[in-house]
């Protein structure tokens, strides 16, 4: 946690000058001309103070609140959320070639989804967080799905203009990234200790 608390005070130096790290966001062609580290750093750059706080705020809630304990895994789910984020809004939105991506808002959606499937499988049928779980679940997929055909993001009146330009595809994407790394994680065992 305190990691990626470093990480988004860093690359957000610049909000506090009222500007932002445009050199660290994903743009396409930067990354075909050999600038691969926007792959990486994309997700920690925000483009106002604004955007930092609601993104940053949901991510680093939602990371704590993860039932997981493996640090291994936990990462493994903001990779894949990530991962999957920016390669749905790679294909899926042409926009970003001029626009750019940036911000965690897919990664804690990712997180969203595992954290309320952790609470189904954690808790009995028919219990209340068993069906805050359900409830969770079935609202980020059911938004990230209306966002991803409908091109728009939800509650676009509360950004105020300091958001930019919002990839709605994004959030779905880090949703399929973060359930895809909790399957894969499902399906292979955990070793016993010795």
């Amino acid at each position: 946690l305190l990691l990626f608390f470093v990480l988004l005070a860093l690359f957000n130096i610049p909000v506090l000058r009222g500007s932002w790290c445009h050199s660290m966001v994903f743009m396409p062609g930067a990354v075909e001309s050999g600038e691969w580290w926007r792959l990486l750093t994309h997700p920690f750059v925000h483009v106002s103070w604004y955007h930092l706080l609601l993104d940053g705020v949901a991510f680093l809630a939602l990371y704590h609140s993860l039932v997981e304990a493996s640090v291994f895994r936990r990462l493994l789910y903001v990779l894949a959320a990530g991962a999957g984020s920016l390669l749905v809004s790679w294909v899926a939105a042409p926009g970003i070639s001029t626009s750019g991506l940036c911000g965690l808002s897919g990664m804690a959606h990712g997180l969203m989804a595992v954290s309320a499937l952790e609470s189904v499988a954690g808790h009995p049928p028919g219990s209340t967080e068993h069906r805050i779980g359900l409830i969770g679940f079935m609202l980020v997929v059911g938004k990230a799905a209306v966002e991803a055909i409908n091109g728009r993001m939800f509650f676009t009146f509360l950004h105020f203009g300091l958001m930019g330009d919002p990839v709605a595809v994004a959030h779905a994407g880090g949703v399929v990234g973060g359930l895809f790394a909790m399957l894969l994680l499902r399906l292979r065992p955990r070793r016993l200790p010795a």
